[in-house]
């Protein structure tokens, strides 16, 4: 029998400022219910749940998430912003670190905001993590923006992430999840929130995911809207996070999950 708690690996972005056309920024990072909301259900599950970035800072928040207008209520928006805070002043490890001990974990989970459109999607460290729960059938599950870094999973993702960046039309190669169901913002939610920034995007990410051969199903803008297919675990917008993880938490009672719990015991 295990000694302790199954533990999932939580892997965010480090950096804050997304590149637009024109050589322009927009300030971002995770936003707080996608991170919170199935964070808190996972905890209370008793799961572990071990925060990876690729420098091993704390990530940031994206401040437009901070909001009541993500949750039930304000009292729901401060208790999970109470949870947040606590969650992230203790340990947060490299990416590097963590993909060094992959056997450790029942399934990888990646929370959404804008941030991993930056690094996560070429990052090689993600692209060992997501090929280890690919290979064992385990939970990969990933909200929002987050399947954008699903990307890193092929050789070449540094290409693919230039292509795409300049407008050019991105091959990929080698991408596991090559024909996979999967849901991401979607292009008029995108259109939407884009009406905020400073300038136009440099690519949306539905279309990247459809450029790298995903079947791309998403549901109407601003409604929740969660796909599965096999081990990966998608949601399309802040509006999934509660059907996000419920999903979620049923792949983990699978016996593929369950026989990865045992791992150290």
């Amino acid at each position: 029998m295990t000694t302790s708690s199954p533990r999932i690996l939580v892997v965010m972005s480090s950096d804050d400022q997304l590149p637009l056309q024109n050589g322009q920024t927009h300030a971002t990072g995770f936003y707080l219910n996608e991170f919170g909301v199935p964070a808190q259900r996972l905890v209370q599950e008793g799961y572990e749940l071990i925060i990876a970035t690729p420098r091993g800072n704390r990530p940031p928040l994206d401040t437009g998430s901070d909001v009541k207008d993500y949750f039930k209520d304000e009292a729901e928006h401060q208790q999970i912003k109470a949870f947040v805070e606590e969650r992230l002043s203790g340990e947060i490890v490299t990416l590097a670190d963590a993909a060094a001990r992959l056997d450790d974990f029942a399934a990888v989970f990646l929370p959404g905001g804008h941030a991993p459109m930056i690094e996560l999607m070429r990052n090689p460290d993600l692209g060992r993590v997501l090929a280890h729960f690919h290979e064992r059938a385990l939970p990969t599950a990933l909200i929002c923006h987050a399947p954008v870094a699903l990307l890193a999973a092929q050789s070449g993702a540094a290409a693919f992430q230039q292509a795409l960046e300049s407008g050019g039309s991105p091959q990929a190669q080698d991408f596991l999840y090559r024909g996979y169901q999967a849901t991401v913002f979607s292009t008029p939610e995108e259109q939407d929130a884009e009406g905020g920034f400073e300038a136009p995007m440099l690519y949306y990410p539905e279309a990247a995911l459809s450029a790298a051969g995903m079947q791309v199903t998403n549901g109407a803008k601003w409604t929740s809207n969660v796909v599965r297919d096999r081990e990966l675990i998608t949601g399309q917008n802040p509006m999934s996070d509660e059907e996000f993880v419920t999903v979620f938490l049923a792949a983990l009672q699978e016996s593929p999950a369950r026989d990865a719990d045992r791992v150290g015991a």
